[in-house]
């Protein structure tokens, strides 16, 4: 997009929304919420001053924090109102297979997520989580939670 040619995008109209009548948008510019904004513009690997960011993008990165969110809730609910925390995390052995298979993903994703922000690759650092997330926490383990439950 250009500034010159005055189809340049408004931040403020990603996030919040607009009802723009241009051609690219006939039925305008979704919310999209700024959590999805900074995560659809650090999931680019920029190489120059320009970042290509469509709105699409940016509505990807909505229905993910949406999953995030969704998911929060669903295992604080199974947890129940008494779950206290083991005070001392590394003393906890995961007894099912499930959970033990799910620590190695996140351990996994939390490494490659280091070496990437070590390499100042902020995007392979947001495609690890958004990965582990998605295919291996939500996909796998939450499913197969609920046939533990």
């Amino acid at each position: 997009m250009s500034k010159s040619l005055g189809n340049v995008i408004d931040p403020r109209d990603v996030i919040a929304g607009a009802s723009l009548q241009r051609h690219q948008f006939p039925h305008g510019i979704p919310e999209c919420g700024t959590d999805a904004l900074r995560m659809a513009l650090c999931s680019h690997n920029v190489h120059g001053d320009d970042i290509r960011l469509d709105v699409g993008t940016a509505l990807s990165y909505r229905h993910f924090c949406n999953k995030v969110w969704n998911a929060v809730k669903f295992v604080l609910a199974a947890l129940g109102p008494d779950f206290v925390p083991p005070q001392i995390p590394e003393e906890t052995v995961p007894r099912h297979p499930m959970d033990r298979w799910v620590l190695s993903r996140l351990a996994q994703a939390a490494g490659e997520c280091g070496r990437r922000m070590e390499a100042l690759e902020v995007h392979g650092a947001v495609a690890a989580v958004h990965h582990f997330w998605l295919r291996s926490f939500c996909d796998v383990y939450l499913v197969g939670g609920l046939v533990r439950l």
